[in-house]
């Protein structure tokens, strides 16, 4: 700022003395040619004479093409127009705060004991419990069916949701919370702004219904679906026991859940673009995905209604 306040004065100084110079000249100039006409009417033609050309030691005005990129630059930036989202980002402090308080209370050894079931034999690993068993094999894939909900509004967003939704993978709502917490709702959009893979993948049909198979899945071969239909009680028990024994246990149900209920409370949004406009079925729909979470997130997308454009509405 002090280099721009300086170079602006060196720059007026310099107008101001090549005007004071070149200013007895024209006077004169003015006084022999034109006797009959007023000395400041001809000063200010003959400067406008001159206006379009610098003086001999003049500088030459900048260019305000720098200064105008630079504003629009600096109200462009990173931070300008961002925008928290109270909810995402109280559930993220959550996960953190969850996983690292039972880190820090956890039984020796605990965590270290399910990845090495898991390692051993990942379809069947045998925790004790067949409901936690399923939690651990359908988390890494949750990722997907929240790309069908996520993904056709992405244009317009501080970050792109790609990354984090891969990383939700491994991180789980660790990637996610990041991202949502700063995303903005889209209930509207143009079928340019979607890419090839949402448009081809996520919009199709086989791969919904496929990943549902595979999710739903999850459930048949742990033995977790029929042991829900037949006692219920004892499952939920078992899984208790399960996972208040170890911080793995207990980050990844915490993790889980929250990411089961950020599907959920995308699926009106997604309703929307599509032409859906009954908020209570929408909120019904919503909460119906978590009878089966997960599952239930990847039979929606199989089931919803197609994209409305902005132009078809």
């Amino acid at each position: 700022m002090k280099l721009t306040a300086i170079a602006k004065f060196l720059f007026s100084a310099s107008v101001a003395s090549n005007a004071l110079a070149f200013a007895p000249n024209h006077i004169s100039t003015c006084r022999s040619a034109f006797p009959n006409v007023k000395i400041g009417s001809c000063l200010s033609t003959s400067q406008q004479k001159n206006s379009g050309r610098p003086h001999i030691g003049e500088r030459s005005p900048p260019s305000s093409h720098l200064p105008a990129q630079q504003t629009e630059t600096t109200e462009d930036g990173f931070l300008s127009n961002l925008t928290i989202n109270p909810v995402y980002s109280s559930l993220y402090i959550l996960f953190v705060s969850v996983a690292t308080y039972a880190s820090i209370n956890e039984t020796s050894g605990a965590s270290k004991a399910i990845i090495e079931m898991f390692m051993a034999d990942p379809l069947h690993p045998g925790m004790g419990s067949a409901l936690f068993e399923t939690v651990w094999n359908a988390i890494g894939l949750i990722g997907l069916p929240l790309a069908c909900l996520i993904m056709p509004g992405a244009k317009g967003q501080k970050f792109n949701p790609s990354p984090f939704l891969f990383a939700s993978a491994f991180a789980g709502y660790g990637s996610m919370g990041i991202f949502m917490s700063t995303r903005k709702p889209v209930v509207s959009v143009k079928e340019e702004d979607l890419g090839w893979f949402t448009k081809n993948v996520l919009e199709n049909k086989i791969f919904n219904w496929a990943l549902f198979a595979v999710l739903a899945n999850a459930y048949v071969i742990t033995g977790a679906g029929e042991q829900l239909l037949t006692n219920a009680g004892g499952t939920f028990v078992e899984f208790k026991n399960m996972v208040g024994g170890s911080a793995l246990g207990s980050a990844t149900t915490v993790d889980f859940s929250i990411l089961c209920l950020t599907g959920a409370s995308l699926v009106p949004e997604d309703l929307r673009r599509r032409g859906f406009d009954d908020d209570q079925k929408a909120y019904a729909i919503a909460a119906s995905t978590l009878i089966l979470p997960a599952a239930g997130l990847a039979l929606y997308a199989a089931l919803r209604p197609s994209l409305v454009f902005g132009d078809e509405k």
